[in-house]
């Protein structure tokens, strides 16, 4: 069985707005006949708004594959065997985007996340094989993994 996992886009916050910035003007550049400017302006908000990271993994042969899709097109990776890895892990994870104004007051964005790792064999997570929004999504996720893939589960280490 082959599982392909959408883990982030390569590129979010501020510069998902700058893809967007960039595609509208583009856009305008094209309506008003400026087309050297345009393709140029295009080619780079589509690699901003279109390019992610993931991974796939193929249960038969016991392999995985982390990639970067780029223009949404483009698949770039290498397979990699899971033979070097000893099991899976959750790890809860914490986005945090800030950002100061020019009069000095702090606007700040927190996210929460929960990622199924692979354990390498200094039994530290190596691999994201997938991102879910809930503990519960997450531990079904990994006991998922667990018996497709016939790894056993390792609890976080807390220091």
């Amino acid at each position: 069985m082959i599982i392909d996992n959408k883990i982030q886009r390569t590129f979010s916050g501020p510069l998902t707005i700058i893809g967007i910035t960039f595609m509208f003007l583009a856009v305008t550049f094209v309506f008003t006949g400026i087309w050297y400017i345009a393709i140029p302006i295009f080619v780079v908000a589509l690699f901003l708004l279109f390019t992610w990271s993931g991974v796939v993994i193929d249960t038969e042969n016991r392999r995985f594959k982390p990639y970067y899709m780029v223009f949404g097109l483009f698949k770039r990776g290498q397979w990699i065997s899971l033979e070097k890895y000893l099991g899976l892990t959750l790890v809860p994870m914490q986005k945090v985007y800030a950002m100061y104004s020019r009069s000095n007051r702090k606007i700040k964005s927190v996210s929460n996340d929960f990622r199924v790792y692979l354990v390498d064999h200094h039994k530290r997570p190596a691999f994201a094989l997938k991102i879910c929004k809930t503990e519960e999504l997450a531990h079904n996720s990994m006991d998922e993994f667990s018996i497709w893939l016939k790894l056993p589960v390792y609890s976080v280490k807390k220091h």
